[in-house]
Protein backbone atom coordinates (compact mmCIF):
# COMPACT_ATOMS: atom_id res chain seq x y z
CA UNK A 1 0.00 0.00 0.00
CA UNK A 2 1.31 3.21 -0.93
CA UNK A 3 1.54 5.81 1.73
CA UNK A 4 -0.28 9.31 1.27
CA UNK A 5 0.72 12.82 3.07
CA UNK A 6 -1.57 15.97 3.62
CA UNK A 7 -1.21 18.84 5.31
CA UNK A 8 -3.62 21.58 6.21
CA UNK A 9 -3.77 24.97 7.24
CA UNK A 10 -5.19 23.87 10.47
CA UNK A 11 -2.64 21.28 11.17
CA UNK A 12 -0.36 21.48 14.02
CA UNK A 13 2.20 20.13 16.68
CA UNK A 14 2.49 21.45 19.83
CA UNK A 15 5.59 20.08 21.89
CA UNK A 16 6.72 20.43 25.17
CA UNK A 17 10.77 20.06 26.41
CA UNK A 18 12.52 20.57 29.19
CA UNK A 19 15.98 22.44 28.32
CA UNK A 20 19.45 22.84 30.77
CA UNK A 21 21.31 26.51 29.77
CA UNK A 22 21.23 29.76 30.83
CA UNK A 23 18.56 31.06 28.85
CA UNK A 24 19.14 34.76 29.95
CA UNK A 25 16.31 36.59 31.69
CA UNK A 26 12.53 35.17 31.77
CA UNK A 27 9.60 37.78 31.50
CA UNK A 28 7.36 37.39 34.60
CA UNK A 29 10.20 35.92 36.69
CA UNK A 30 12.69 37.46 39.35
CA UNK A 31 15.57 34.59 39.16
CA UNK A 32 18.11 33.72 36.36
CA UNK A 33 17.19 29.98 35.29
CA UNK A 34 19.59 26.94 34.24
CA UNK A 35 16.71 24.71 33.79
CA UNK A 36 14.04 25.48 32.10
CA UNK A 37 10.78 24.55 29.68
CA UNK A 38 10.31 25.31 25.98
CA UNK A 39 6.84 25.02 24.56
CA UNK A 40 6.93 25.17 20.56
CA UNK A 41 3.95 24.82 17.88
CA UNK A 42 4.40 23.94 14.32
CA UNK A 43 3.06 23.16 11.19
CA UNK A 44 1.54 19.80 11.01
CA UNK A 45 1.78 17.02 7.56
CA UNK A 46 -0.15 13.89 8.14
CA UNK A 47 1.30 11.03 6.73
CA UNK A 48 -0.86 7.76 6.08
CA UNK A 49 1.47 4.46 5.54
CA UNK A 50 1.18 1.00 7.29
CA UNK A 51 -2.92 1.32 8.06
CA UNK A 52 -1.77 4.01 10.93
CA UNK A 53 -1.29 7.65 11.19
CA UNK A 54 2.19 9.53 11.12
CA UNK A 55 2.66 13.30 12.24
CA UNK A 56 5.44 15.25 11.09
CA UNK A 57 6.33 18.81 12.32
CA UNK A 58 7.71 21.42 9.86
CA UNK A 59 7.37 25.14 10.21
CA UNK A 60 7.86 26.36 13.53
CA UNK A 61 5.07 28.75 14.03
CA UNK A 62 5.98 30.01 17.33
CA UNK A 63 8.25 28.95 20.56
CA UNK A 64 8.12 30.16 24.07
CA UNK A 65 10.54 29.44 27.28
CA UNK A 66 9.16 29.39 30.61
CA UNK A 67 10.27 28.67 34.45
CA UNK A 68 9.42 25.54 35.67
CA UNK A 69 7.16 27.38 38.12
CA UNK A 70 5.44 29.31 35.01
CA UNK A 71 4.80 26.00 33.50
CA UNK A 72 3.39 24.43 36.64
CA UNK A 73 1.46 27.29 37.08
CA UNK A 74 0.06 27.17 33.37
CA UNK A 75 -1.29 23.59 33.60
CA UNK A 76 -2.65 24.13 37.21
CA UNK A 77 -4.54 27.77 36.84
CA UNK A 78 -6.72 26.90 33.90
CA UNK A 79 -9.39 29.68 33.02
CA UNK A 80 -7.82 32.20 35.26
CA UNK A 81 -6.52 35.73 33.81
CA UNK A 82 -5.09 36.25 30.28
CA UNK A 83 -2.76 33.63 30.99
CA UNK A 84 0.71 32.75 32.70
CA UNK A 85 3.57 34.93 31.72
CA UNK A 86 5.53 33.00 29.09
CA UNK A 87 9.45 34.29 27.22
CA UNK A 88 8.26 35.09 23.34
CA UNK A 89 11.94 33.13 22.22
CA UNK A 90 11.02 32.65 17.88
CA UNK A 91 8.22 33.99 15.72
CA UNK A 92 8.43 31.68 12.51
CA UNK A 93 11.86 32.24 11.54
CA UNK A 94 12.58 36.13 13.39
CA UNK A 95 13.90 35.60 16.92
CA UNK A 96 12.82 37.79 19.55
CA UNK A 97 15.44 40.10 21.79
CA UNK A 98 16.05 38.91 25.22
CA UNK A 99 13.65 40.71 27.75
CA UNK A 100 15.64 43.00 30.44
CA UNK A 101 16.56 41.87 33.51
CA UNK A 102 14.48 42.57 36.38
CA UNK A 103 15.60 42.94 39.51
CA UNK A 104 12.51 42.74 42.10
CA UNK A 105 13.73 43.89 45.38
CA UNK A 106 15.45 47.10 43.70
CA UNK A 107 11.76 47.80 41.86
CA UNK A 108 10.35 47.98 45.71
CA UNK A 109 12.84 49.91 46.98
CA UNK A 110 12.60 52.56 44.08
CA UNK A 111 9.01 52.53 44.77
CA UNK A 112 9.14 52.77 48.47
CA UNK A 113 11.44 55.62 48.42
CA UNK A 114 9.58 57.43 45.84
CA UNK A 115 5.88 56.83 47.62
CA UNK A 116 8.41 57.98 51.27
CA UNK A 117 9.12 61.46 49.52
CA UNK A 118 5.40 61.91 48.44
CA UNK A 119 4.94 61.46 52.37
CA UNK A 120 7.46 63.72 53.32
CA UNK A 121 6.31 66.63 50.48
CA UNK A 122 3.22 66.36 52.07
CA UNK A 123 4.38 66.90 55.79
CA UNK A 124 6.63 69.69 54.90
CA UNK A 125 3.35 71.14 53.00
CA UNK A 126 1.23 70.31 56.43
CA UNK A 127 4.25 72.65 58.40
CA UNK A 128 4.90 75.67 56.18
CA UNK A 129 0.99 75.72 56.14
CA UNK A 130 0.51 75.53 60.07
CA UNK A 131 3.64 78.07 60.46
CA UNK A 132 1.50 80.55 58.17
CA UNK A 133 -1.90 80.59 59.65
CA UNK A 134 0.58 80.11 63.06
CA UNK A 135 1.79 83.71 61.89
CA UNK A 136 -1.40 85.18 61.34
CA UNK A 137 -3.07 88.08 63.53
CA UNK A 138 -6.94 87.09 64.88
CA UNK A 139 -8.54 84.00 64.46
CA UNK A 140 -7.97 81.11 61.92
CA UNK A 141 -10.37 80.59 59.26
CA UNK A 142 -12.34 77.77 59.26
CA UNK A 143 -11.57 76.91 55.96
CA UNK A 144 -7.54 76.84 56.40
CA UNK A 145 -8.49 74.92 59.42
CA UNK A 146 -10.00 72.35 57.56
CA UNK A 147 -7.14 72.64 55.04
CA UNK A 148 -4.56 71.83 57.80
CA UNK A 149 -6.91 68.66 59.10
CA UNK A 150 -7.28 67.19 54.94
CA UNK A 151 -3.58 67.62 54.91
CA UNK A 152 -3.03 65.70 58.31
CA UNK A 153 -5.35 62.72 57.52
CA UNK A 154 -3.86 62.46 53.80
CA UNK A 155 -0.46 61.74 56.00
CA UNK A 156 -1.95 59.74 57.84
CA UNK A 157 -3.41 57.52 55.85
CA UNK A 158 -0.19 57.02 53.75
CA UNK A 159 1.01 55.67 56.49
CA UNK A 160 -1.43 53.61 58.20
CA UNK A 161 -2.82 52.44 55.00
CA UNK A 162 -0.47 52.68 51.83
CA UNK A 163 3.03 51.66 53.59
CA UNK A 164 1.36 48.35 55.00
CA UNK A 165 0.21 47.88 51.33
CA UNK A 166 3.36 48.09 50.09
CA UNK A 167 5.02 45.83 52.54
CA UNK A 168 2.49 43.01 51.79
CA UNK A 169 3.24 43.79 48.48
CA UNK A 170 6.96 43.19 48.66
CA UNK A 171 6.57 40.02 50.69
CA UNK A 172 4.04 38.87 48.40
CA UNK A 173 6.94 39.32 45.55
CA UNK A 174 9.72 37.73 48.17
CA UNK A 175 7.57 34.74 48.35
CA UNK A 176 6.93 34.38 44.81
CA UNK A 177 10.99 34.83 44.26
CA UNK A 178 11.62 31.67 46.96
CA UNK A 179 9.23 29.94 45.15
CA UNK A 180 10.88 29.95 41.79
CA UNK A 181 13.94 29.02 43.58
CA UNK A 182 12.82 26.17 44.80
CA UNK A 183 11.36 25.14 41.43
CA UNK A 184 14.46 25.67 40.04
CA UNK A 185 16.34 23.41 42.54
CA UNK A 186 13.88 20.66 41.68
CA UNK A 187 13.72 20.82 38.39
CA UNK A 188 18.08 20.79 38.86
CA UNK A 189 17.50 18.01 41.15
CA UNK A 190 15.40 15.69 39.27
CA UNK A 191 17.29 16.14 36.03
CA UNK A 192 20.34 15.15 38.01
CA UNK A 193 18.56 12.00 39.24
CA UNK A 194 17.17 11.54 36.13
CA UNK A 195 20.51 11.45 33.95
CA UNK A 196 22.07 9.61 37.25
CA UNK A 197 19.48 6.76 36.06
CA UNK A 198 19.34 6.39 32.68
CA UNK A 199 23.19 6.05 33.01
CA UNK A 200 23.25 3.51 35.57
CA UNK A 201 21.08 1.31 33.33
CA UNK A 202 23.25 1.78 30.52
CA UNK A 203 26.06 0.62 32.55
CA UNK A 204 23.86 -2.38 33.52
CA UNK A 205 22.49 -3.26 30.46
CA UNK A 206 24.89 -2.42 27.76
CA UNK A 207 22.85 -3.96 25.20
CA UNK A 208 20.21 -1.41 25.18
CA UNK A 209 22.85 1.35 24.70
CA UNK A 210 24.30 -0.69 21.89
CA UNK A 211 21.29 -1.46 19.89
CA UNK A 212 21.01 2.28 19.83
CA UNK A 213 24.27 2.87 18.38
CA UNK A 214 26.19 4.04 21.38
Amino acid sequence: MDGTKETHESYGLVGVSRRTGDPGSLFGSSIRHHNYVALTIKRAELSRDLHRNWYFGHEALIEVEMSNTQFAELITTMNIGDGVPCTIRHIGYETMERPPDVQQQQIFEDEFKADMQKVGNKVSSAIKKAEALLNIKGSIKKADRQEIVSLLNSIAQDINLNMPFVQTQFNKAMDKTVSEMKGEIEAFVTNKITSLGIEAMRDQFPQIANEKGE
